[in-house]
């Protein structure tokens, strides 16, 4: 009755939105306010004077709340987070917005023939490129296991002191097995404040295996595999607009143009499987990498001989017809074929085929390098880039099956259906340094013959560290062990034609398309800002803490600038010589100050270093080789003996002034400027540790380096927020992310590393791509030694754990695994009968 007057359905709506816009601006001026989402209100604002603030002048006292541990039984009291560092964001809403709005956008692709997908952040931080296009709807945005449509809430943050109680209460609620030779020792941490074994005792993940069957795919989405060619559209006006020439299809290993070749092509099935798991760290949507395929081992490497000598049926797989004798393809013909069929998209200094002995003399003038890259750039029709990729093996390399089907599969993917834009090489170290490769051809012709597979021959360039002791004389050192990237600088003098390098190694594998790989994480890295990307370098993105991509750049940017405050970070703006007396940066200096820079600089740049892993400073960690200087301070450099091969005594106190940067894993791509800095840092006989070098130059010359955040999975479940604290450890320091003393690169703390999909001392990598083959692989898992027919085909019963389920279960019988784009590493030794 108090209401008739008021009572019709209109009045009633707008009484509830008055009454709900009341209650909102109440609550959040009282206590409760920490327990309401938070809701962006058109005309209303929490901060003072109307104006949203900014990330710097950002609050970040915002009560958290503790997540209840997985492990039933674990528990936590609640407390309150205080303004000290955090393991994991705070929940942000994410906007996109039209075109022209001021937002970092980022490619995306996530099918091999849309347009990328671009991201905005909530805040107005990260900028749009020169030419931004309109962002996508929700709608618009291919669905992938790491979309942002998909993506777990973030977790709240939580103060440092809060996640080290948990940290302690997760590490005592376990028992560890019985082994006395398990390194680090399962016995050496009841007294620590960290165990770097505990992830041993999550859960492992087997949907790995059980939910990627073919048959599964085809009896619950009816979906058969398809060509797959996630390559630009060659030759369309728009193409043509942005790159000289024309593209011309090449030749492929069956004697055909690979455009009218059907059994050199890749097949994939345009899905991922449901319940497949999700990606524990990295980013497909922001990366532009596709996880909307998953690829079965034939039809991923059946048109590089994969099954080839097979007579039994094969299920859902047409057995190419044309079988090549692959001994006698020849690789390095067809792609100098290639380049020259395509010559008039390139440079007129990268057209010819390429010397692969180019000799050992050190070219006299490169400086025509950088000019002609500066007047490319400002051209409407620009030639292409060219890439070369080389394979890191060795004399006496022990080529398997899979090793022959992995390298043509990179040559055909990159180089071949590209026109050119790659060119694949085997970069053989030759053992003996005093073998004259350089210039007795019937030397270098015999050790080829001798080393390398027929087929590759062809594509073969030898080195050995005599080239790197005539070139860097004061160094002092010249192990290859130590000094990788010597002889690439080598590479790089003497093929100037090509303006981007990748160090590639023979136990990387990529279930997927390698093309569209290498182009994804390369425009990915153009299109990134300097502003804050040393920063943003350092810290791992795990959706499953830091909700989505966005989000994620949002609270990075926050805790970078609270770190200003609070005097724990100074963001790297510009080139930081080591010794500007004796230090010329080849970088370009800011445009401007840094507050000044709304995330513009660096956009549509080209990075000089692409990395895998993120890139941070050792100079407070304990990672085993933070002091491996030479010559930084005169004199002073690690001296190796057989009584003591590392030098582990050297030391500087100096050493702690020295700006420098480190990656984990080799695999990486330099510009041809990065490459000509660190040949001038060696000329000068300054250098460090391999891992090292490369992110120390960029950052002394003030070059563009970025790392790539790709997708990795882990072969465990791990609570959220306990690999949020392991692997950001900041020991409570804003913006530290691990560079303190509880680093996750130290030496004994690295092992939490192990079950990922990408690092080199991990064995989830190697079980996981056995199995896809086809064959068994004793580990520990609850799967180990099953896999093959009797498991693809029929199904086994296995125990999985569950104490639900004592006698085990029956699994399998699904048909055999598809799995999505995954880059795997290592996987060594790729022979069935040989774990």
């Amino acid at each position: 009755m108090l209401l008739s007057g008021f009572a019709s359905p209109r009045r009633l709506a707008l009484l509830a939105i008055v009454v709900f816009v009341l209650a909102i601006i109440y609550m959040q001026a009282t206590s409760y306010s920490e327990y309401l989402p938070k809701y962006d209100i058109p005309g209303f604002s929490s901060s003072k004077d109307g104006e949203p603030k900014s990330s710097l002048e950002e609050d970040q006292k915002q009560p958290g709340r503790v997540e209840t541990p997985a492990e039933e039984g674990l528990k936590v009291p609640e407390l309150k987070a205080s303004s000290g560092s955090s393991s994991a964001i705070s929940v942000q809403t994410t906007t996109i917005k039209e075109s022209g709005g001021d937002s970092w956008r980022i490619g995306g692709t996530s099918t091999p023939s849309a347009e990328a997908v671009a991201t905005s952040t909530k805040l107005p931080t990260h900028s749009p490129s020169p030419s931004p296009s309109p962002s996508p709807s929700a709608s618009d945005i291919p669905v992938s296991n790491t979309t942002t449509v998909d993506a777990p809430a973030a977790l709240p943050h939580e103060s440092y002191e809060s996640v080290q109680l948990k940290v302690q209460e997760l590490i005592k609620d376990w028992t560890p097995p019985p082994d006395g030779d398990h390194w680090p020792s399962y016995d050496g941490y009841h007294d620590k404040d960290y165990d770097p074994n505990r992830w041993e005792g999550f859960a492992w993940d087997n949907d790995f295996y059980l939910q990627t069957g073919i048959r599964k795919l085809k009896e619950e989405a009816n979906v058969a595999p398809e060509a797959y060619m996630p390559y630009p559209a060659y030759n369309t006006p728009a193409w043509q607009k942005q790159w000289q020439g024309e593209y011309m299809p090449c030749e492929g290993a069956r004697g055909k143009l690979l455009n009218e070749s059907d059994e050199d092509i890749v097949k994939a099935y345009p899905i991922l499987p449901d319940g497949f798991p999700s990606v524990a760290i990295g980013d497909a949507n922001a990366t532009g990498i596709d996880l909307n395929h998953c690829f079965d081992r034939y039809h991923r490497y059946g048109p590089y001989g994969f099954g080839q000598g097979e007579r039994d049926y094969v299920d859902n797989w047409q057995r190419p017809v044309t079988k090549p004798d692959w001994s006698g393809v020849r690789w390095g013909q067809l792609q100098d074929q290639c380049l020259v069929a395509n010559k008039e998209r390139y440079a007129p200094t990268a057209r010819q085929p390429v010397a692969l002995a180019p000799g050992k003399d050190l070219p006299k003038d490169d400086k025509h390098v950088q000019i002609a890259e500066e007047r490319t750039d400002a051209q409407q029709a620009k030639h292409h880039h060219r890439t070369a990729l080389l394979i890191r093996t060795w004399e006496g390399y022990d080529y398997t099956e899979n090793d022959l089907q992995a390298i043509r599969a990179l040559i055909t993917e990159l180089s071949l259906l590209s026109g050119g834009e790659y060119q694949v090489f085997l970069f053989v170290n030759v053992k003996d340094k005093n073998a004259d490769i350089f210039h007795n051809q019937q030397v270098y012709d015999d050790i080829v013959k001798l080393n390398v597979p027929r087929e590759l021959q062809g594509i073969a360039v030898l080195w050995n560290e005599k080239i790197c002791e005539e070139w860097y004389p004061k160094v002092g050192d010249w192990q290859v062990y130590w000094h990788q990237f010597m002889p690439l600088q080598w590479f790089s003098k003497t093929h100037p034609e090509f303006d981007f390098v990748w160090n590639w190694e023979t136990d990387a594998r990529y279930t997927g398309n390698h093309y569209h790989f290498l182009e994804a994480i390369a425009e990915f890295s153009k299109k990134t800002p300097r502003k804050y990307m040393w920063e943003r370098n350092q810290r791992f993105y795990l959706p499953a803490a830091h909700g989505t991509y966005s989000q994620w750049l949002n609270d990075t940017d926050r805790t970078i600038e609270r770190g200003m405050r609070e005097g724990t970070v100074t963001p790297i703006w510009g080139p930081q010589p080591f010794n500007p007396a004796v230090q010329t940066p080849f970088g370009p200096p800011p445009p401007h100050p840094m507050p000044e820079d709304d995330f513009h600089w660096g956009v549509g740049e080209e990075a000089d270093l692409i990395t895998l892993q993120p890139i941070w400073s050792p100079t407070h960690t304990a990672w085993t080789f933070r002091d491996k200087l030479w010559n930084y301070i005169s004199g002073v450099r690690p001296h190796f003996t057989p009584a003591d091969p590392l030098d582990e005594a050297l030391h500087h106190p100096d050493f702690a002034t020295i700006p420098r940067r480190t990656y984990i894993n080799t695999l990486s791509r330099f510009s041809r400027r990065q490459l000509h800095a660190m040949h001038v840092e060696n000329t000068a006989g300054r250098t460090t540790q391999a891992e090292m070098f490369p992110a120390t130059v960029a950052l002394q010359h003030g070059l563009k380096a970025v790392y790539a955040p790709h997708p990795i999975w882990t072969d465990r479940a791990w609570p959220a927020w306990y690999a949020d604290a392991v692997f950001n450890a900041d020991a409570g320091q804003a913006a530290q992310w691990g560079q303190q003393a509880d680093s996750v690169y130290n030496h004994d703390r690295e092992h939490n590393f192990a079950g990922w999909s990408w690092y080199y001392q991990s064995a989830f990598p190697k079980a996981l791509y056995r199995r896809w083959l086809g064959w068994s692989h004793d580990d520990a898992s609850p799967l180990g030694n099953v896999a093959g027919k009797s498991f693809e085909e029929g199904g086994v019963i296995a125990d999985l754990g569950d104490p639900m389920e004592p006698g085990g279960v029956e699994v399998g019988g699904m048909g055999r695994m598809c799995l999505p784009a995954m880059l795997l590493h290592p996987v060594k030794k790729v022979r069935e009968g040989e774990v």
